[in-house]
C-alpha cells in the first residue's frame, strides 16, 4: 500500500538532512551540522559537583568540560511514592557522587540564551526505536492510544506480563509483533551493554551512547516502514544507513525500499529533486507565500511565535485561511516552531467558517508527530497552539549569525 511519503538522506553545505518529501513538496525535516555533535538523548556517566537548594537540582560533570543541569523531579529512576517525588535534590544526591543520566533537553544552538543555559538531564533512562522505547528502570508497559490492532494489542498484554518496560509507539501500528517484540530485545541488549559499561568503567564522567542522528531521529518519528522508498546520496550515507538497519530492521538493508541515488544528469545530486534545497534556504524568509495568492508572515518574539495571514490576490477568505492552516502547521515541523504560537486568520464573520478553519487546523496538526495542541481561538479571533519542540532543525530570526540565511540549529527540548 502506497503510504505518499519518501525520505531523502543527503549531505548538503555541511550540514546531515533527512527530508520527508511528498507531493505537495518538503513536509518535515531534521538536520544535523556535520561539525557539531548532538546531545540530546546522549547517556553519560556523571558526578554531581554540586547541589543548588535554590534551584533544587544538581550541577552535574559530565566530562570534557561539559556540566548538565540535573532538576529534583528528575533526579529518581522510579520513585514509589507520592512522598519520594516530592523530596528536595539534596535529599536524594550528594556531591561527588556517581550516577547514570541521559540528555533530555538543551538549549536552541544560535539563541541567545545557548552559552548560558545547560543541557537538562533525566535519571530515568529512555532508549529510543522506531516502534518501542525502551524503559529499562521501569517495568511498566504502555501503548499509544492510536494502534487499534487486535494483533499488536494482544502483544502489549502478553508484554506486561514480563518485566521489560517500554512504551508502544503509535509507528507500531506499521509493523509486525515479530518486528516490534525484535526491536524491544534489542533495546534491552542495548541497555545490558551500558550497564556493562558503567560497571566497568570507573566512576570517571564519560559519554556511553551518543544520541540519535538526523537519519536515525526521521525513523524514531515516522519508522522505516512509513516510507514508500529511501534515498540516500552516495555510498557512505547508504552505510549509515545500513549501520542502523542491521539493530532496527535488517531486511530493510537488502529491500529495493532502501535505493542509492543514480543521477540522471552529470552534477545532479539528490536534492535537486523536490528542490530540498530551495526548501531549507526558504525557511530563512519570514514571508511564505501561498499558491492561491496569499501568504504568512511568521515573526519571532522572545515570548511567542506570531504568525499573520493575508488574503493578497486570493479570491476567497475562507480559501485563503484553510490554505493558510495547512501552511502554518508545515511551517510548525519544518521550522521547529514550540512553545506558544499565536495565528492571526483573515477575520470570519461566519460561525460555521470560523468552525471549518478550526476543524482544517486541527486535522493538519493531527499530523504532526510533536502532538501540538489547538486551543481555540480568543475573543479576538486570534488562533492558539502550543507545541513542544522536538529534535531538528529549528529557524529563528538570525542573531549574531555568520549564515546568510539566519539559520540556527538545535537539538531537541
Amino acid at each position: 500500500m502506497s503510504k505518499d511519503r519518501e525520505l531523502m538522506i543527503d549531505e548538503r553545505h555541511g550540514r546531515l538532512t533527512a527530508a520527508v518529501v511528498r507531493k505537495a513538496g518538503v513536509s518535515d525535516l531534521f538536520v544535523d551540522p556535520i561539525d557539531t555533535v548532538g546531545l540530546w538523548g546522549s547517556i553519560y556517566v556523571g558526578r554531581v559537583a554540586k547541589i543548588d537548594r535554590f534551584l533544587d537540582a544538581a550541577i552535574i560533570e559530565l566530562g570534557n568540560g561539559l556540566n548538565g543541569l540535573l532538576p529534583a523531579k528528575h533526579a529518581q529512576t522510579v520513585p514509589k511514592t507520592a512522598a519520594a517525588r516530592k523530596q528536595p535534590i539534596s535529599d536524594v544526591l550528594r556531591p561527588g557522587q556517581s550516577i547514570l543520566v541521559q540528555i533530555k533537553s538543551e538549549a536552541k544552538r544560535g539563541s541567545r540564551h545557548e552559552q548560558a543555559k545547560l543541557p537538562r538531564l533525566t535519571r530515568k533512562i529512555l532508549l529510543m526505536g522506531q516502534y518501542v522505547h525502551h524503559t529499562p528502570l521501569s517495568s511498566t508497559v504502555l501503548m499509544s492510544r492510536k494502534i487499534g490492532r487486535p494483533d499488536i494489542i494482544q502483544m502489549v498484554t502478553q508484554m506486561k506480563t514480563g518485566d521489560i518496560g517500554c512504551l508502544v509507539q503509535a509507528t507500531a501500528d506499521l509493523a509486525t509483533p515479530e518486528e516490534i517484540m525484535a526491536e524491544a530485545v534489542m533495546l534491552d541488549k542495548r541497555w545490558q551493554a551500558i550497564k556493562q559499561a558503567t560497571e566497568t568503567g570507573g566512576e570517571q564522567p564519560r559519554l556511553l551512547l551518543q544520541g540519535p542522528n538526523a537519519i536515525e531521529r526521521a525513523f524514531i518519528d515516522y519508522s522505516s516502514a512509513a516510507f514508500d522508498h529511501i534515498y540516500v546520496g552516495d555510498k557512505d550515507i547508504l552505510k549509515k544507513v545500513q549501520d542502523w538497519c542491521a539493530d532496527h530492521q535488517p531486511d530493510l538493508a537488502a529491500s529495493k525500499r532502501l535505493r542509492l541515488f543514480k543521477p540522471e544528469k552529470l552534477g545532479q545530486r539528490l536534492f535537486d529533486i523536490y528542490d530540498v534545497e530551495g526548501a531549507i534556504a526558504d525557511l530563512g524568509e519570514a514571508q511564505v507565500t501561498l499558491p492561491s495568492g496569499g501568504g504568512i508572515i511568521i515573526d519571532y518574539t522572545l515570548a511567542m511565535v506570531v504568525i499573520d495571514v493575508n488574503q493578497g490576490s486570493c479570491p476567497s477568505v475562507l480559501d485563503a485561511n484553510i490554505e493558510a492552516a495547512r501552511e502554518v502547521v508545515r511551517q510548525m515541523r519544518l521550522r521547529n516552531l514550540s512553545g506558544a504560537i499565536l495565528v492571526d486568520f483573515i477575520n470570519m464573520s461566519q460561525r460555521t467558517e470560523r468552525a471549518l478553519l478550526l476543524e482544517t487546523l486541527e486535522k493538519a496538526a493531527a499530523e504532526d508527530v510533536a502532538g501540538p495542541l489547538v486551543h481555540g481561538f480568543t475573543r479576538i479571533g486570534i488562533a492558539e497552539i502550543t507545541r513542544k519542540r522536538r529534535t531538528g532543525m529549528h529557524i529563528e530570526k538570525s542573531i549574531e549569525t555568520e549564515n546568510p540565511a539566519g539559520l540556527a540549529f538545535n537539538k531537541k527540548a
